[in-house]
């Protein structure tokens, strides 16, 4: 059974073997996030940074990145109105498929690039989504077998170009254990981002060595510590620009920031303007955004959004 909500780009789908939830959403500030699904995310307006896997990527118009499952990762909009449309697969569903699978674990490599962006095999991933969440929320037949369609065409198209590597699930069960370590970190780094932290107090608090801690922070965000803590502290930053009368230097002192040179300077590389240049610029449709990192689903009747949907599909068919 599918759950759908008519007012927005959101479903759950629930049939058989079958676990889905696929959305569209605008993306706001950084925020890190881990889960058992599959997820593949389909940039669809703007600029966006994913991190995962050892590895910072900036994400343009049209690309798509496949992220494994429990693998954290996260993102930032680079850009205003950065859109993404995301489609969570419960792994559950390659039980059928491999024999051995409660002892695998399968990894997917599967992202574009400047190079590949328009290549069939992105052409088809963009179409197939595409489909799946124009279809699902109308109940005829004929749009229930495409919806159905497009999601098994979506699964050999990545099966087919990017052939997953089985993994023995002991590597995985490490896998694991790190995630349970670095969410002990991340827990105590966002409660306490606006004091002086450093790896020693990491240490003292999670009871691990620190030259261990380090090496987490490289291996799961692709960014070190210190990058981790500056990136929550710009968030929180950026948050209040907009959401509160403080000054710049209250802002950047009561979020840790040594001083109003260095929150202007870290703000300017981040988004290419200073904190007052983007507090001028605000308006209530950008503040709303992204408040304690609630997604904000767009609206299924966005005709800029539907007209790219459609173009997707459309590209489909290009030899």
């Amino acid at each position: 059974m599918g759950l759908n909500n008519l007012q927005q780009f959101y479903y759950t789908f629930n049939k058989n073997d079958i676990n889905l939830e696929q959305y569209i959403y605008r993306i706001g500030s950084y925020h890190y996030n881990w889960h058992k699904d599959l997820e593949l995310l389909t940039v669809i307006n703007g600029e966006v940074e994913v991190c995962t896997e050892k590895v910072s990527k900036i994400l343009k118009a049209d690309d798509v990145i496949l992220i494994n499952s429990n693998k954290g990762h996260a993102t930032l909009a680079k850009k205003p109105n950065s859109i993404a449309m995301v489609l969570h697969i419960d792994p559950g569903f390659f039980k059928n498929h491999y024999e051995k699978l409660e002892y695998l674990y399968l990894h997917f490599d599967c992202c574009s690039n400047n190079e590949n962006r328009y290549a069939k095999e992105f052409r088809l991933i963009r179409a197939n989504l595409s489909e799946m969440i124009l279809s699902n929320n109308t109940q005829t037949l004929e749009q229930k077998l495409l919806f159905e369609s497009a999601f098994y065409s979506l699964l050999h198209t990545i099966v087919l170009y990017y052939p997953p590597k089985e993994i023995h699930s002991k590597t995985f069960m490490l896998s694991n254990n790190r995630i349970k370590a670095i969410d002990k970190i991340i827990k105590y780094i966002d409660k306490n981002y606006m004091k002086k932290i450093t790896l020693d107090d990491l240490a003292e608090v999670s009871h691990y060595n620190k030259n261990y801690i380090s090496q987490l922070f490289k291996t799961n965000l692709a960014i070190n510590f210190y990058d981790y803590l500056t990136r929550i502290r710009l968030r929180e930053a950026t948050l209040e620009l907009g959401h509160s009368d403080k000054t710049i230097s209250e802002i950047a002192l009561t979020n840790g920031f040594s001083d109003i040179k260095a929150f202007n300077k870290i703000f300017k590389a981040s988004f290419e303007k200073t904190p007052t240049e983007y507090r001028k610029q605000l308006n209530d449709d950008i503040t709303k955004n992204d408040i304690s990192f609630k997604k904000e689903f767009l609206s299924s009747n966005d005709e800029v959004v539907i007209k790219k949907l459609i173009q997707y599909i459309s590209e489909k068919v290009i030899s």
